[in-house]
C-alpha cells in the first residue's frame, strides 16, 4: 500500500515539473499580447499630391525639344506630351528700358503722366487670329481666335529684366531678333468672346508722390493657367520658313489668370482672372 501511495506522489511531482526542451519556453498569455501590440499597422493610401506648376524652365526646355525636331524634321517629342493637362506660371519683366516709347511701345510697359502724378502700367497680347504662320501651326484646329505673348529672351530661365554690360563695347549684332517662343490660347468658335481681349489692353494706374520714385521702376506681367495642346496630343506646334532662322513656336494653353507685379516684393498690384 505504502509503495502504491509512493507512487502517486511521484507522478504529481513530475507533472507539476515543466516539461519544455532545455532552452526554451513557453510563450505567457501576457506575452502574445505584446506580440499584437508590436504589429506594425497597414499603411492607408493617400492622395497624390498635386504636381507644382511648370514653370519658365520646364517651358523653355520643352520649346527647344519641339524646335529641334521641326528643324530637323522629326516627329515632335513624345516627352512634351506629359506636358498637356499641367498647370504653369509665368512671369514676363517689363519696363526694362525705362518709361515706354509713345511713338513706338513695346507689348507692355509704363507711362508717367507727371502734371497727374499718375503711372500707367499696360500690357497688350498678341493677335495671332490672321497670321499665315499661325494657320499653320494650328493645322486642322478649329479657331475663332488666337491670343498669346512671346516669351522674351528664350536663352535665359530669368524672370527678371537683363542687367546691361555697361562696360562692353563688343557691338556684337543678334542675326535673328525676332520672337520665336510663344504660349497662346486658340479660342474655340463656340466659346464666349467675353475672354478675348481683342484691342483692350491690360491697364492698372498707381498714384506716385513724385516722379523720381518711379526711376528705374521695372514691373513683371504674370500669367497663369493650363496646357491644352493640340489635337494631335502635342503641346507645341512650330513652323520654320528657312533652315537659317529658328522655328517659330507656340504652347496651346488656356489662361487662367493674369496680374501685374511688383518685382521688389512680389506684390501683385492688380490681376484679372477668366
Amino acid at each position: 500500500m505504502t509503495i502504491f501511495v509512493l507512487a502517486g506522489l511521484a507522478a504529481l511531482i513530475v507533472s507539476g515539473c515543466s516539461s519544455d526542451v532545455p532552452g526554451e519556453r513557453q510563450a505567457a498569455p501576457d506575452d502574445a499580447a505584446s506580440e499584437k501590440v508590436g504589429e506594425v499597422a497597414p499603411v492607408q493610401p493617400t492622395e497624390a499630391t498635386p504636381l507644382a506648376p511648370i514653370g519658365r524652365a520646364d517651358l523653355i526646355a520643352a520649346f527647344a525639344r519641339a524646335g529641334d525636331a521641326a528643324a530637323a524634321g522629326r516627329p515632335l517629342p513624345d516627352a512634351d506630351r506629359q506636358l498637356v493637362g499641367r498647370t504653369f506660371s509665368l512671369k514676363l519683366p517689363f519696363g526694362c528700358s525705362g518709361e515706354a516709347n509713345k511713338e513706338h511701345p513695346a507689348w507692355a510697359g509704363w507711362v508717367l503722366d507727371r502734371n497727374r502724378q499718375a503711372l500707367k502700367l499696360f500690357a497688350a497680347p498678341e493677335r495671332w487670329t490672321d497670321a499665315a504662320w499661325v494657320k499653320s501651326i494650328a493645322g486642322n484646329m478649329a479657331y475663332e481666335a488666337v491670343e498669346g505673348f512671346w516669351i522674351e529672351r528664350p536663352w535665359t530661365r530669368s524672370e527678371e529684366c537683363p542687367v546691361a554690360d555697361v562696360g562692353s563695347d563688343a557691338g556684337l549684332a543678334a542675326s535673328d531678333e525676332r520672337q520665336t517662343m510663344g504660349i497662346a490660347q486658340f479660342f474655340a468658335p463656340d466659346s464666349p468672346r467675353t475672354f478675348q481681349r481683342g484691342s483692350r489692353a491690360y491697364a492698372h494706374t498707381i498714384r506716385v508722390r513724385e516722379p523720381a520714385e518711379v526711376e528705374g521702376r521695372t514691373y513683371r506681367f504674370a500669367v497663369s493657367g493650363r496646357v491644352t495642346g493640340f489635337p494631335d496630343g502635342q503641346p507645341i506646334h512650330c513652323v520654320q520658313d528657312s533652315p537659317d532662322l529658328r522655328p517659330v513656336c507656340l504652347i496651346a494653353v488656356e489662361l487662367a489668370q493674369v496680374s501685374f507685379e511688383d518685382p521688389r516684393d512680389g506684390t501683385v498690384l492688380v490681376e484679372w482672372r477668366n
